[in-house]
């Protein structure tokens, strides 16, 4: 009978220092990787949100500017427009609602034009993280 000689393979009974220290390198850079991509999406889905609110505070300034009726549209009456819509919290807290009515008939150059179009800028400010953002929209009124 014959012997068979088996040879004896070296047997893993753990990990070694080099293995722990890679896979630890490979888990702290997919985690920064993932973290990162996580925070980004987050400041672009807020700094959407935020400009989303604010054309939505300019579309109801013009919206109920334009309900009045032309000699009814005012500096005034569009400045106290813009506060009753913040008192009930329309416009949030956070947006500064501007707006600026002039008749185009006294724009330069326009002097000689009869008073049938108003010219309603409606601008709000808003800030996203330290940034601060400005969104501005013209219409205009007609009688």
């Amino acid at each position: 009978m014959k012997k068979i000689y088996i040879k004896k393979i070296k047997e893993n009974k753990g990990f070694t220092t080099s293995d722990i220290i890679i896979s630890v390198i490979m888990i702290m850079i997919f985690v920064g990787i993932i973290t990162t991509l996580f925070y980004n999406f987050y400041l672009t889905t807020s700094a959407k949100n935020r400009n989303a609110i604010a054309t939505n505070c300019i579309i109801d300034v013009i919206e109920q500017t334009k309900a009045m009726k032309y000699d009814e549209a005012t500096q005034e009456s569009v400045e106290t427009l813009i506060d009753s819509l913040e008192a009930d919290k329309t416009i949030p807290e956070g947006y500064t609602v501007t707006a600026q009515l002039q008749k185009y008939n006294e724009t330069e150059n326009n002097t000689d034009k009869k008073d049938l179009i108003k010219i309603l800028k409606v601008t709000v400010k808003y800030t996203v993280g330290e940034k601060t953002e400005k969104i501005e929209i013209s219409t205009l009124l007609t009688k």
